[in-house]
């Protein structure tokens, strides 16, 4: 099986929990930063570390949305659903980011630059409609100034930032 994580790396990881279970989530958000997102290789990769069954570790992956099973863009985009995103349109946000970046929700664009997600609260009610990239939040967004904030992340991509 392939070594995913260094061993140290692992070991430090574990060594701050009670019990081997307990470092689950933790060790596949540490699969997720160097890889990307936990392939099915990387579930087995947890499930050996830990000794725990693969499918205990197919359930945490499957479940929780913080966790990506297949590659994603270099900047994540998620637009907020709340009743608040919703009420001063984030409808509108969302369909304009379909048809500018030309995919639908869950796709990522054929470059690899961009994913587009929703997500059902980013907790900035008095921002809507929010939209977060990566771990920036943006709100209240207008389509133009999303225009203008994905041109700045496209030209940082091409530059290799």
């Amino acid at each position: 099986m392939q070594q995913i994580l260094p061993k140290k790396e692992v070991k430090k990881l574990l060594g701050r929990y009670p019990n081997k279970d307990a470092a689950l989530m933790p060790l596949l958000r540490a699969i997720q930063m160097k890889e990307g997102y936990i392939s099915k290789e990387a579930e087995q990769y947890a499930a050996a570390i830990l000794e725990l069954h693969p499918s205990r570790v197919r359930e945490v992956v499957a479940f929780y949305s913080m966790f990506r099973e297949k590659p994603e863009g270099k900047h994540l985009i998620l637009v907020c659903e709340s009743i608040s995103c919703a009420l001063l349109g984030s409808e509108t946000i969302l369909e304009h980011l379909k048809k500018r970046l030309g995919i639908g929700i869950g796709e990522t664009t054929a470059d690899q630059h961009f994913t587009l997600e929703t997500a059902e609260c980013l907790a900035c009610c008095d921002q809507a409609p929010a939209v977060m990239i990566n771990d920036e939040l943006f709100g209240p967004v207008t389509p133009e100034e999303l225009d203008r904030i994905l041109e700045e992340k496209q030209k940082a991509v091409d530059s290799g930032q």
